[in-house]
């Protein structure tokens, strides 16, 4: 009797210790299956535990019983808990917390069911004890015989003092699981929570670098170049009107200007909408490679968006550290736009100033303000090229920045600096020359003058530069203005194509405009043309216009009749009219010569009066 005791003490002790060593809840099922077989001389035992529905109870541990006989029970009959049903052992016990046997499944007519699984698998008898805890049932141990047999009530108690422990383990079994997961779950919290804080440490330390070297004046260049450092890869800084202000390299690999080009078509959203939806954001763009992935993040200043800060791959290539990185690094680059903004601004009113004294003839060449002009790095005494611009509308308040960072980066290697500012309708340009600089060798900065949008024209190009000089007097710029403010009128007069006129391009018109007197020559048209004119006002008022195109287009009546938007016909009859009232032959040359000559002299008077009435 003692040594039953004892084997039984030994068999729940290794159950205990089982549980204690954290084996996983089949491995302990398995392991008190094995226990009630061994303790009791039975043949099989399983473990029932209600599913995860709890609807059915299926085998979770066992002993002696095939993979097959296991597999056939849970999923072709299942004990089922709920609903119509056949009773069962394991269902009867599990319900009513009390043991249920059958003694001859051959006999019995409510397993008719089961029959064919239990002749397979080979016991004949079984036993159902509740394995019970304080609050609830957690399933039900099942043990089985080959021979027909009667668990008498001995055994029934043996087998519930037995189901008691194993509730107890189970019970500890899945706290100890149950803990397990809590740990886990804390720990990794816990480890997420130092990665987050080792995370914001790094990216404060960042912002601080960026900070300190926006407080320094390290400018675009060394804010792009650090952030490109940090996240080692390519990174550019590109206002939203599509102008680079920094490009960087990483690796020998750059962000494709075409690529940058493309961005500035990317609709804007407005600061609100940017912030709510994350600063962070992938965008698709057309690239003669294919189509790029790049990431953007705005720069924001008063609520506006004013720059981007793009970068190469896709978001999800970015690591948290990078995601961090790229967005503190908006704020002082706007801090930086803001102040380059602020002293642009400034230097544009100082340099406005000055132009409009020099060029209106208020200075003579004042030594105070020629050193005025030499605090802002202009030296006036230098011969100057004037390039001058007219655009559509006024100058307004959110232009001055543009134009003159755009005038900046043009102008930057440049030395002594070039004057830039706006007089009136038009932005003039006072570039300083070498002593045998050719003036058409500015051709190509009045060119990019000239395309500097407004912000009524941004995309269109309908202006005209003219560029004068060289001026090597104080004296003069009021004459040289003048006459370029004349060419661009006069260019407007014909309609020509957009573009750059230097003097020397308009031969004989060139010299005109620069004339301060023309009312002798007005004497002359008038003598010339005169007939002409009067018809145009009685009768016709077609005849001068006609003859004006006949002549700039060297008398090709076609090309007339193209650019009048009339038939041919209409012109000839017009020569013909024009001839007869100025008794001219325009096929002599000297009589063309002539007529010519009064035709670009009014264009000049028309252009000169045009600047007057401006």
């Amino acid at each position: 009797m003692a040594q039953h005791i004892q084997g039984w003490l030994q068999a729940l002790a290794h159950i205990g210790a089982a549980v204690n060593r954290g084996v996983s809840l089949s491995e302990l099922l398995d392991l008190i299956a094995a226990t009630a077989c061994k303790l009791m001389s039975y043949d099989f035992c399983a473990i029932f535990i209600p599913d995860a529905a709890s609807q059915v109870l299926v085998i979770e541990g066992s002993y002696g019983l095939s993979p097959d006989y296991i597999r056939d029970i849970n999923a072709a009959h299942p004990v089922r808990l709920h609903g119509l049903h056949t009773p069962t052992p394991a269902g009867q016990a599990f319900a009513m917390g009390v043991p249920v046997q059958i003694e001859d499944f051959g006999s019995n007519p409510t397993m008719l069911t089961w029959r064919a699984a239990a002749r397979d698998q080979g016991y004949n008898s079984m036993i159902s004890v509740p394995l019970n805890t304080a609050d609830e049932t957690l399933g039900t141990l099942n043990c089985y015989t080959r021979s027909t047999h009667h668990f008498t009530k001995e055994e029934e108690s043996r087998l519930l003092m037995l189901a008691d422990q194993a509730a107890i383990a189970i019970t500890t079994s899945r706290l100890r699981s149950e803990q397990a997961k809590k740990i886990t779950v804390l720990n990794e919290l816990n480890e997420s929570l130092e990665e987050q804080y080792e995370l914001q440490r790094q990216a404060e330390a960042i912002h601080e670098r960026l900070t300190a070297l926006t407080l320094e004046g390290g400018g675009v260049r060394a804010l792009g170049g650090a952030l490109a450092e940090i996240l080692d890869r390519p990174v550019a800084v590109c206002e939203t009107n599509g102008t680079i202000l920094y490009n960087t390299e990483r690796d020998g690999v750059s962000l494709p200007a075409t690529l940058l080009a493309n961005a500035a078509g990317v609709p804007l959203p407005d600061a609100a909408s940017a912030g709510n939806a994350g600063l962070l954001s992938e965008v698709h763009l057309p690239d003669p490679t294919g189509t790029g992935t790049v990431v953007r993040v705005p720069v924001i200043i008063k609520e506006k968006i004013v720059a981007w800060i793009w970068t190469s791959g896709k978001l999800s290539e970015l690591r948290p550290l990078d995601r961090q990185a790229i967005e503190r690094a908006a704020a002082p680059l706007a801090l930086e736009l803001l102040r380059t903004r602020t002293a642009t601004q400034a230097e544009w009113r100082d340099t406005g100033e000055i132009l409009s004294e020099l060029l209106s003839g208020k200075r003579r060449g004042s030594t105070t303000f020629l050193s005025q002009a030499a605090r802002l790095g202009h030296d006036l005494s230098l011969p100057h090229a004037v390039i001058a611009v007219r655009f559509e509308s006024r100058i307004e308040s959110a232009q001055p920045y543009r134009l003159a960072a755009t005038f900046e980066r043009m102008a930057r290697q440049v030395s002594p600096k070039p004057l830039f500012g706006s007089h009136g309708e038009h932005i003039v340009a006072l570039w300083p020359l070498g002593p045998t600089t050719p003036i058409n060798e500015v051709r190509g900065i009045g060119d990019q003058v000239r395309q500097i949008p407004s912000e009524r024209n941004q995309g269109t190009d309908r202006t005209h530069a003219a560029i004068t000089g060289p001026v090597t007097s104080i004296a003069d710029y009021p004459a040289a203005f003048a006459t370029a403010r004349g060419a661009i009128e006069l260019a407007a007069l014909r309609e020509g194509p957009p573009g750059t006129l230097v003097l020397s391009d308009l031969g004989l018109t060139g010299l005109l405009l620069q004339l301060p007197d023309l009312s002798a020559l007005s004497h002359y048209v008038d003598d010339v043309l005169g007939p002409l004119r009067a018809n145009d006002l009685a009768q016709d008022p077609s005849l001068l216009p006609t003859l004006s195109a006949l002549i700039h287009n060297d008398l090709n009546v076609r090309m007339t009749a193209e650019q009048l938007h009339i038939k041919e016909d209409f012109v000839t009859e017009a020569r013909r009219r024009i001839e007869d009232l100025l008794a001219v032959d325009l096929s002599r040359a000297s009589d063309l010569t002539r007529i010519s000559t009064a035709i670009e002299v009014d264009d000049v008077i028309q252009a000169r009066q045009r600047t007057i009435d401006v």
